[in-house]
């Protein structure tokens, strides 16, 4: 099948007979290998993953632009979580509680400066360790920092005052505690296990003293790393 000049394919072309090469499909050139549709848009164009509808239940949104225009990343923050979603071929699509993000540093080359793009760099803590995800070539990534730290330190609060209030419920006012059965008046207490550090409790006050300008940067990253290494 000879495609025409201007035909609008959609993805449900099935003939097998047309060669692999571009063409028009969902507002831009999409790549047919001959079989099926790709996940690859000739660099460009518009298509879908650069131009996403506008979810309402989002605080912030983007969309990677590499410069190949291939395999965009696609994020999203909601109040509860932080969504990705990434790859060309195969994708990869995940989402972690926004109190489980440590921290958000970006970075921008001088390549990404002229490109108007940056790196944002996630921290996240996992139940054994801290991974780091990487979101590529991000249009409004200095607001997707300020976003996704200021939902994270809302959300640790939030679960903070919670924990409190389980433990100040736990003790009605005026209850003594009794001692355990069998124990006398010389009987010796067992020691109180020593309570593990709030890294996350850390981490936040470390946030606050950099924003009251009380820490700078550098001292900000060293203690950061520092507290990091630990978990």
């Amino acid at each position: 099948m000879t495609p025409l000049k201007g035909c609008a394919y959609r993805a449900d072309m099935s003939d097998s007979n047309t060669p692999a090469g571009w063409y028009p499909s969902d507002g831009g050139h999409r790549y047919w290998d001959g079989a099926a549709w790709t996940e690859h848009f000739r660099p460009g164009d518009s298509s879908p993953a650069t131009t996403p509808d506008r979810d309402p239940d989002a605080i912030w949104q983007a969309v990677g632009k590499p410069v190949t225009g291939i395999g965009a990343g696609r994020y999203k923050l909601t109040a509860h979580y932080l969504f990705f979603e990434k790859g060309a071929l195969r994708t990869n699509a995940q989402q972690v509680p926004i109190a489980a993000v440590l921290d958000v540093d970006v970075k921008q080359s001088m390549t990404q400066k002229a490109r108007g793009v940056g790196n944002v760099i996630v921290h996240i803590q996992r139940p054994t360790r801290v991974e780091i995800v990487l979101m590529e070539d991000i249009p409004n990534f200095r607001e997707g920092q300020r976003a996704i730290n200021d939902a994270a330190h809302a959300a640790r609060l939030y679960l903070q005052r919670n924990q409190n209030t389980m433990r100040y419920e736990g003790t009605l006012p005026g209850h003594i505690p009794q001692p355990l059965a069998g124990s006398g008046a010389g009987a010796s207490t067992p020691p109180t296990p020593a309570a593990a550090p709030d890294y996350i409790d850390q981490l936040t006050k470390l946030g606050q003293l950099r924003d009251a300008e009380v820490l700078s940067e550098e001292e900000f990253k060293a203690k950061k790393t520092d507290i990091l290494s630990r978990m």
